[in-house]
């Protein structure tokens, strides 16, 4: 019985990390529309074909170490995180619910949801497929093997789903996101659709309270080191007329002192210098100008905010109540009645 165990385990682990290696291409294709592609897997720097015994997951990104075998370009670290990340995901799936039904329903939900995330994080866009797949889980569910009732599982598609289409439309989240959750609470019910909504909402909100700080004091610090270099450009400046105001006081000093020899070489000289000094003083003006042209057009480019993609939220929410939604959902009802 322990080694029948320890074999689902190891089958579950491989057969994530193969799944795991899919989802990289399925993430990389999709958004570009390239999915049905025969083409093999390739370098996205190089564009040379990836031989089959440096596409093993994870193993060969060690091996390579982390580098394309044919350009010696930096590999994504994404890859092998995405393959441990599902053969991880697989293997707690076979921990938690055994050998049932359940186990290759969220095996398969466990992984869409990586694509979902990462899609959406690329892209800020949910692709329709990847709803659709969570679409045609929950309409397999519909048979007593989910311990889910039917009626549930139909109040959970529009509880969450409808509030945030109305909010949609208002632009105030993306059609993405609430198909998402519509499908979702076709899965799983409205109980575990408003856990699902509630911890996404509140890692949504702290992540973004957090992002918006780090970011405006990002943009502060870069404002001040800016307004610093323009500083000391134009004390750069103003030094550089002092200097060249004094050097043309020496030298006229220097002159009329020569003036006695040489009244015609006198005149020359001063002429000469009263140029040069005048050209240095051009000069300088017209750097500091350009300094200045340069901070405004670094003013300009500097990024004003970013928006933040939402899929992830919903994934990782989703991904807490599949392993913690019955004792949320029950320590709930215990605390209130």
């Amino acid at each position: 019985m322990l080694a029948l165990t320890v074999t689902l385990y190891f089958l579950s682990a491989l057969a994530g990390l193969a799944i795991g290696s899919f989802l990289n291409v399925v993430i990389y294709r999709l958004p570009k529309g390239t999915f049905f592609s025969k083409a093999r897997s390739f370098c996205p720097k190089c564009g040379a074909p990836i031989k089959a015994y440096d596409n093993i997951p994870v193993i060969s990104y060690l091996i390579l170490k982390g580098k394309c075998r044919n350009c010696h370009a930096s590999i994504s670290p994404r890859y092998p995180l995405i393959e441990a990340l599902n053969c991880i995901l697989w293997v707690v799936n076979f921990a938690v619910f055994g050998i049932s039904w359940m186990t290759l329903v969220y095996d398969v939900l466990v992984s869409v949801l990586i694509v979902v995330a990462m899609i959406d994080f690329d892209t800020f866009e949910i692709p329709d497929s990847s709803n659709v797949t969570i679409l045609l889980l929950g309409l397999i569910t519909f048979f007593p093997i989910s311990g889910v009732s039917w009626q549930s599982k139909l109040i959970g598609c529009v509880c969450i789903s409808l509030p945030m289409l109305i909010l949609a439309l208002f632009g105030g989240m993306g059609l993405g996101d609430v198909k998402l959750y519509f499908v979702l609470g076709l899965l799983f019910g409205w109980q575990k659709i408003l856990v699902i909504f509630l911890i996404s909402v509140v890692v949504g909100g702290i992540f973004s309270i957090v992002y918006m700080i780090v970011r405006k004091k990002k943009e502060q610090n870069e404002a001040d080191s800016e307004e610093e270099k323009r500083l000391c450009e134009e004390s750069a400046g103003e030094s550089a007329e002092t200097i060249t105001e004094k050097s043309v006081d020496c030298i006229e000093a220097n002159a009329e002192t020569e003036r006695e020899k040489s009244v015609a070489i006198e005149d020359g000289k001063s002429v000469a210098l009263e140029g040069n000094a005048q050209q240095d003083k051009k000069l300088a003006d017209i750097q500091a100008q350009e300094g200045d042209s340069d901070n405004e057009e670094d003013e300009d480019d500097m990024p004003k905010g970013k928006a933040i993609p939402f899929g992830p939220f919903i994934a990782l929410a989703t991904l807490i109540t599949v392993y913690l939604g019955d004792s949320i959902i029950k320590g709930y009802t215990n605390l209130i009645f």
